[in-house]
């Protein structure tokens, strides 16, 4: 995702492109300030029941159509793992706890997050039911796995497939 500052969030002036801390960035001459852009960080959430791995199908670009763990943005004054639990239960109307960090992702795909901070979770209550950026959800056994989009999914759920992934 490419990101574009015209103006300073500080006094409104024009900026301009220089090069500060090692690299071009705009730059406010009024405030004598570069701005940084800062990273996008979503969560993913492994759920694991009866040797099954949980998934929503995307009912949203990027990925409409295919199956990805559940996952979403942290907003700025949340934990992960709080971002974690509350896109679970939007997604799939389950609430969890989680359980463990699995693995913080770079972006390496066409997916809106910059990183990607992964947790494995257990179900507390709730039956699944698709919501929010879902308009499916499913228990797929490791020889039954959908079609996948995005990085993190598509290697959590092969490490699982492996028996490599220790939830």
């Amino acid at each position: 995702m490419t990101r574009i500052a015209n103006f300073c969030p500080t006094c409104g002036k024009a900026l301009v492109r220089r090069r500060h801390s090692g690299r071009e960035r705009p730059y406010c001459l009024n405030c004598q300030a570069p701005i940084y852009f800062d990273p996008k960080v979503a969560v993913v959430v492994f759920l694991e029941r009866n040797d099954e791995v949980l998934l929503i199908r995307r009912a949203v670009d990027p990925g409409k159509g295919k199956w990805a763990l559940p996952a979403g943005f942290v907003d700025y004054d949340e934990a992960p793992e709080e971002a974690a639990a509350r896109e679970t239960l939007e997604e799939t109307s389950l609430q969890v706890r989680i359980d463990k960090l699995l693995e913080v992702f770079p972006r390496k795909d066409d997916g809106l997050a910059d990183i990607v901070i992964a947790y494995s979770a257990s179900i507390l209550s709730g039956e699944p039911c698709a919501g929010d950026d879902a308009d499916e959800v499913g228990w797929f056994s490791r020889d039954s796995l959908p079609p996948l989009v995005f990085y993190p999914s598509i290697t959590l759920t092969a490490r699982w497939r492996a028996g490599q992934l220790e939830t």
